[in-house]
């Protein structure tokens, strides 16, 4: 069941990915195409630009979610034309320094916006590295909605701009307007970057335009070829990246970059030794690479720094993460809560119980009630009890109900009865009815696989006996269930 539970919280940010790297891999075969590397960059900057100024005219990026947007859009727009113009045909300055620079002159603008925010330094994090492991499934249908949009488009128009990115010599010389064209490209390509930046950050949505694209374009000739191998590696590298920062407590955009990276390494070496003229030498040269770096890194770990003399005044670690579970964003409020979950100190439980009762994401509520399970603390009943009231689903009602049996809270079996009165999943309700038969030592013929108008008769036999023997319920801590 837990393992359930975990591929469930991994499925949405797994649909995030596939949907942005579904629509940038296209985008991003232009990009290397027309040779502006950076222009993602530089568009995600101009976005940010956009919405810090909109920040400094008092909107708020929660409460003003569309305001916001269309001010990133707005700028995004006016970056668009200034690319379109910096296009020239025999170019002395290439354009990609224009991009450079219009990037630098973004974030330095940026930066002296945020400079007189008190949330500054996570805004710029927040730009750089988004937060994709707490997107929701409503934000990812939109998404997919205007992307298909957006490809549809695309598609209508796929020869012109195919024509514009791979051969804009001839297409200008056939009669096409190369920098309407490339106006209208860009607006569509900063469409893309502004919803993409806002939810997977700049670094992943780079990442996505460019690694598949460059691996594609070492393997195959076509363009439909490279689609379909740029979209495979992207795919291979968002299950290895999600799943590795699912499992290993890491942020989830970062190590999805980190994966498309090594893939990357991994087939500049199948490219190096399909066309090394001696495959011989080719394994020599990539095996003394290895080597060296693998000595490089062990060699530097000699020089690593004694820690710092401990102070009095310096925050413990669970100090620092009570703190984060207080004021920290979501992400930061997961990994401090599951690290919690695991210590011992007074403080813990009504940190998290403060949190369980203000929290909006159920993905917090789902960890701290994992955390209150393993803390096993009586304290924590009102809350869960206040928790387990709300409109959940069943699975996250059930980690509830098992949290207040952990505690000591006969209202938990409660809990799993109502799970069992749903007509949800069925592995819930198998699992709901496995816990109430372990506290009551017995079962009512419950059938988790038949609906709750199925099981009329059991389930009115619980509520019989939970009328009649809820009261007298003591918990028994060695047994860890309770006796009437």
């Amino acid at each position: 069941m837990g393992a359930i539970l975990e591929v469930k919280w991994m499925i949405v940010p797994l649909l995030a990915c596939l949907v942005l790297s579904g629509i940038l891999i296209y985008l991003g075969l232009h990009v290397i195409a027309r040779k502006v590397i950076f222009v993602d960059l530089a568009l995600a900057q101009i976005a940010a630009l956009g919405a810090t100024y909109a920040l400094t005219l008092g909107y708020d990026p929660n409460d003003d979610t569309l305001a916001v947007s269309l001010f990133s859009l707005a700028f995004t727009f006016v970056g668009a034309g200034a690319f379109a113009i910096t296009r020239m045909r025999r170019e002395k300055v290439p354009q990609e320094a224009f991009i450079g620079i219009i990037y630098a002159a973004a974030s330095a603008a940026a930066i002296l916006a945020l400079s007189k925010s008190a949330t500054g330094g996570e805004e710029l994090k927040h730009m750089l590295v988004g937060d994709i492991l707490l997107v929701s499934l409503p934000t990812v249908i939109q998404m997919a909605i205007l992307y298909v949009g957006i490809g549809i488009f695309h598609f209508i128009f796929r020869k012109k701009f195919l024509a514009i990115s791979l051969d804009p010599e001839r297409t200008e010389a056939a009669g096409t307007n190369l920098r309407t064209w490339d106006l209208i490209f860009y607006m569509s390509f900063g469409v893309v970057i502004v919803k993409s930046v806002a939810i997977a950050g700049v670094l992943l949505v780079f990442s996505y335009l460019v690694v598949p694209a460059v691996i594609a374009q070492m393997f195959s000739d076509t363009v439909m070829g490279r689609l379909v191998l740029g979209w495979l590696v992207a795919i291979l590298a968002s299950m290895l990246g999600i799943v590795w920062s699912f499992y290993a407590d890491y942020p989830t955009g970062p190590a999805v970059v980190v994966m498309l990276g090594l893939l990357l390494v991994l087939s500049s070496v199948v490219y190096y030794f399909q066309h090394a003229p001696v495959k011989t030498r080719a394994i020599v040269n990539v095996s003394a690479i290895a080597a060296s770096a693998i000595l490089f890194f062990f060699a530097l770990s000699y020089f690593k720094k004694a820690g710092p003399t401990p102070l009095a005044s310096r925050p413990s670690p669970i100090e620092i993460l009570l703190e984060e579970v207080r004021k920290g964003e979501e992400v930061h409020q997961l990994d401090a809560v599951s690290q919690l979950g695991d210590m011992r100190d007074p403080n813990i439980v009504p940190a998290l119980t403060d949190l369980l009762s203000r929290t909006r994401s159920e993905q917090v509520v789902e960890a701290t009630a994992e955390a209150l399970r393993k803390q096993k603390d009586p304290r924590a009943i009102p809350a869960l009890r206040s928790a387990a009231k709300k409109n959940y689903d069943d699975f996250l009602k059930l980690s509830l109900g098992k949290a207040q049996l952990a505690v000591g809270d006969p209202e938990g079996i409660s809990t799993v009865i109502q799970v069992l009165k749903n007509n949800g999943a069925s592995l819930a309700r198998q699992e709901a009815s496995e816990i109430l038969e372990k506290q009551i030592g017995g079962g009512f013929g419950y059938q988790p696989g038949k609906s709750a108008a199925e099981n009329k008769v059991a389930l009115q036999r619980i509520d019989e006996w939970w009328e009649r023997e809820g009261v007298k319920l003591k918990w028994d801590e060695k047994a860890q269930r309770f006796r009437s």
